[in-house]
């Protein structure tokens, strides 16, 4: 599912129209998509929804309840937020969040590009993405290099691992037996 089949579509709450989706409040934490946005005119966002609260998404969005709350811990995502890297460079405006079971996982903007949802630093009146990792701190080290290497069995890549290996020389074995990383 994508953002775009969801924003514009008439939000009911029973029988009674109610407004149009405008955006979604996501989680920069996980990724999950907590909050509708809705608008009773157009325009600007007049009340938030629960995603817990849809009942129904085909062609309108029907609600079980409308029990209008404020967005916390979410990040407000709407069709035309600039797109900058953690250096600042300007990588378009978005044109969709693709999502699967309410989770976001890439942000797609109008100049074709489609970056992972959890490289989003920040959100508020641009999207704001993390620097990329000169090293492959966070990646899962493969069980057979795991046991041949590291007397502790931390089985992701930190600090303390990459100084054992430098320690015992066995850097580049550990580098090459993961899965590619960007630098």
């Amino acid at each position: 599912m994508k953002l775009s089949h969801i924003i514009g579509k008439s939000v009911y709450a029973g029988s009674k129209r109610r407004g149009t989706c405008q955006g979604v409040g996501v989680s920069l934490k996980n990724g999950a998509v907590k909050y509708l946005l809705c608008s009773a005119a157009g325009g600007r966002t007049d009340f938030c929804v629960n995603v817990s609260a849809i009942e129904e998404l085909d062609d309108e969005i029907y609600l079980s309840r409308l029990r209008p709350s404020f967005p916390k811990n979410a990040a407000i995502v709407s069709a035309g937020l600039p797109v900058y890297t953690g250096e600042g460079t300007f990588l378009g405006n978005v044109t969709d969040l693709e999502m699967q079971d309410f989770i976001a996982l890439r942000v797609e903007t109008d100049k074709n590009e489609r970056l992972p949802f959890s490289s989003v630093a920040a959100c508020t009146d641009a999207i704001l993405l993390r620097k990329k990792q000169p090293y492959p701190i966070g990646q899962r080290i493969p069980a057979p290099i795991l046991s041949e290497i590291f007397q502790k069995n931390e089985p992701l890549v930190n600090r303390a691992t990459l100084r054992e290996a430098i320690k015992k020389g066995a850097l580049i074995k550990l580098t090459l037996s993961l899965a590619p990383f960007e630098y």
